[in-house]
């Protein structure tokens, strides 16, 4: 007791610092969300563009045509032709050699407070220049995940060449999740959905079959389309006939079309370790029925975005080199580490070599899923749905090649399918005179080889451009801001204080 009374003793001493370092820490902490936030490098504004000597991959006849001039004003294309008068103040692109197609659509990725920063600037900097945002905040606003007003203020921006990013064309609500949502709860928060401006509603695996028809009444009613999951309790046929607008992920038609998916449904087959289940939806399919589900996609206009990198991200979890993708770099800690967390977590549930083969077999499946629904006439576009979002669509192009699409098929998939999915075919997805000039231009040619789609030489926003320098500065920009602790900082702020952090 002498030591804690009179003179400081040693206990006294600690905990005096202990405080200090925490303290230290805390104020660190708040100055770090506090410090001015970064803008990433801005593109070559001009009124009037001439694109010089180029070759237009045309995505829809599925040819590159000869050597010719773009001229673009106030940001859409003026004007294409061998003879074009020139006005004397355009600023030229010298694109001898070069190719030019329409700008990438990803049709699921997902946008943070801190995307600006990170992920924004690196799609836009790998071609990227219209994404479809597939969750929205849980409230009016959110620390943590980009809100409509922040997507509607960015896409404004964008516009106008005062920020690096690709333009908004459609926004999801936060994911209708919840098992204990009942038909009642999910009206009411529709409603709020409506109110905030969302374009979508994006519907997940737990909803509760009342619910999810409910939902899809209400839906109609507020003009609202539905996305997302198929959720576990709702067969396949059943989304389909409510008018589920479009479903996402792989995994789609092995669940929907497992000849045992009813028992499944009703948790008949929870007992199963998830190795043992996956072989069953596998083994056990019902063709004849998924056959006819991928006919009334086709018939109804019903899309299907496979996201195939991530059913590769689970079958390449145990690959080091996979695991360790340079392209990581472009990621924050916090980003890197749920990644790594998500493969651990396959690998503990998939432990053995034959349930890791069962992985590969899962991404397999998918991809002839894929195949067989585009040659069904679904509507398949491009999404990426991952951490590195920009250079990953790269890969998901490269997967739909394998998968069995021409490559043809596959640009048209991540241009004028995904302009028409949106029914903005008028001023995107082709380069004709009269649309919007959001571009890209190659240094080789996408249709001789699908990965030439990486080879940027410049990007094209609503006029505004970025050359291959410029690239490179967004790239080395979002590479400094992955590093940088104010945005990790963010990023565990906004964890911990938005209402949907424990949801993901």
């Amino acid at each position: 007791m002498r030591a804690l009374t009179g003179r400081t003793g040693p206990v006294v001493r600690v905990l005096k610092w202990l405080a200090i370092v925490l303290l230290a820490l805390a104020l660190a902490f708040v100055a770090l969300i506090a410090w001015p936030v970064a803008s990433a490098p801005l593109p070559q504004r001009n009124a009037t563009t001439l694109i010089d000597n180029v070759r237009i991959v045309d995505v829809l006849a599925g040819t590159s045509g000869e050597p010719t001039r773009i001229l673009i004003h106030n940001g859409r294309i003026a004007a294409i032709a061998t003879d074009l008068t020139v006005p004397p103040d355009a600023f030229r692109i010298d694109a001898r050699g070069k190719f030019v197609m329409p700008g990438l659509w990803d049709m699921h990725s997902h946008s943070w407070q801190v995307s600006p920063q990170l992920h924004l600037p690196l799609q836009l900097a790998s071609g990227v220049t219209a994404v479809r945002d597939m969750m929205g905040c849980p409230e009016a606003d959110d620390p943590l995940i980009a809100c409509h007003v922040d997507k509607q203020r960015w896409t404004a921006s964008a516009g106008r060449g005062e920020m690096a990013s690709p333009r908004f064309v459609a926004d999801a609500s936060f994911f209708y999740e919840d098992a204990a949502l009942t038909p009642d709860a999910v009206r009411a928060r529709l409603q709020e959905d409506a109110r905030s401006g969302v374009d979508l509603l994006k519907v997940y695996n737990r909803l509760p079959k009342a619910s999810y028809e409910a939902l899809m009444q209400a839906s109609r009613q507020a003009g609202l389309e539905v996305v997302g999951h198929l959720p576990r309790a709702v067969p396949l046929h059943r989304a389909i006939a409510a008018g589920q607008h479009s479903f996402e992920h792989g995994r789609i038609f092995i669940e929907g079309c497992f000849a045992d998916a009813a028992r499944w449904r009703r948790g008949a087959l929870d007992s199963l370790p998830r190795p043992v289940l996956l072989r069953r939806m596998l083994e056990q399919r019902d063709q004849t029925y998924c056959d006819a589900q991928m006919a009334r996609m086709a018939q109804s206009g019903t899309a299907f975005v496979p996201t195939l990198v991530t059913r590769e991200e689970d079958a390449r979890a145990s690959d080091p080199a996979f695991m360790d993708d340079p392209r990581l770099v472009y990621a924050d800690p916090l980003s890197r580490w749920a990644y790594r967390d998500d493969a651990s977590a396959t690998l503990m549930a998939y432990a053995s070599p034959q349930d890791r083969a069962l992985l590969e077999r899962t991404l397999q499946q998918a991809m002839a899923d894929t195949l067989s629904a585009y040659r069904a006439g679904v509507p398949v576009l491009v999404g990426s749905d991952t951490i590195i979002a920009g250079p990953r669509l790269h890969d998901e192009l490269g997967l739909l090649a394998e998968a069995g699409l021409t490559n043809a098929e596959v640009l048209r998939a991540a241009t004028l399918d995904a302009a028409r999915f949106m029914r903005a075919q008028r001023d995107f997805g082709t380069i004709e005179p009269g649309k919007v000039a959001d571009l890209i231009i190659l240094s080789a040619d996408p249709l001789a080889d699908i990965r030439n789609t990486r080879k940027l030489a410049g990007v094209m926003l609503n006029g505004h451009y970025y050359d291959a320098g410029g690239l490179a500065e967004l790239k080395a920009f979002v590479q400094q801001q992955a590093g940088h602790p104010a945005n990790w900082a963010r990023m565990i702020w906004g964890f911990l204080t938005s209402s949907a952090g424990s949801s993901l």
